[in-house]
């Protein structure tokens, strides 16, 4: 689902754990020992972003053009229910 892939910014840390931030979701942000650890913790911080988002009954932000950033998409399950969700909120506006 490409279209709900949100990009994220990698910022190694002084400590050697990487930082991860969604540009498009300010409030997710999570952390890991390597790159590839940390990018499979925004998979789960972005699960439970979207979730809160659901949850306020927010409309999901949409996701801004890759330019060369990584892309992490929720889980497979999760992001049918984001798709749906995101479906009815646009019908109703």
């Amino acid at each position: 689902m490409p279209d709900l892939a949100w990009p994220v910014d990698l910022e190694p840390q002084p400590d050697g754990t990487v930082l991860v931030s969604f540009p498009d979701i300010p409030e997710a942000l999570t952390e890991g020992d390597t790159e590839e650890e940390a990018l499979a913790e925004a998979q789960d911080c972005l699960a439970a972003a979207l979730e809160g988002y659901v949850k306020c009954r927010r409309p999901l932000p949409r996701p801004s053009p890759a330019c060369g950033r990584p892309l992490v998409a929720p889980p497979a399950p999760l992001g049918l229910g984001m798709a749906l969700y995101g479906a009815l909120s646009r019908a109703r506006t």
